[in-house]
């Protein structure tokens, strides 16, 4: 019911699994639902932002991803299964995650799942170093 209330105040925006600059942009597909619960558009003064992600698909590609802050996640519907450089951990619903800007991780859902987490995304400016890596190796890669 929320999520029907944020999608008529325009709150609500499908994310894709490539962006426009992608050379194979007409080849993307919905990858997540994102519902802002508190900024569409986060002033960058301010130190966060609660926004309800709806995953719809894995993350994409062979790589691994990092994000623009730190950031706190908290599953609250489903789960998935995460692979950062110490493995690959199932993250059921109730799992809260601290994360900083610079953790290289992916996502990958079980088949016929939609998981929902709360994410709140910290301060701007504290990640190191490149946006995603594709291809990488955790044995010889710091995060």
């Amino acid at each position: 019911m929320i999520l029907k209330l944020l999608e008529k105040l325009g709150r609500k925006k499908t994310v894709f699994d490539r962006g426009p600059s992608h050379p194979e942009y007409s080849k993307a597909k919905p990858w997540l639902n994102r519902y802002y619960l508190l900024f569409r558009h986060r002033p960058k003064w301010f130190p966060f932002n609660i926004i309800i992600h709806e995953m719809l698909d894995d993350d994409h590609g062979e790589g691994v991803h990092n994000h623009l802050c730190p950031y706190i996640t908290i599953i609250i519907r489903d789960g998935y299964w995460e692979t950062t450089r110490k493995g690959k951990f199932w993250r059921k619903p109730g799992y809260i995650g601290f994360r900083s800007a610079n953790h290289f991780h992916r996502v990958d859902l079980k088949p016929e799942t939609k998981p929902m987490t709360i994410f709140v995304p910290g301060p701007f400016g504290l990640r190191k170093g490149p946006r995603s890596e594709y291809g990488i190796d955790f044995k010889t890669k710091k995060n």
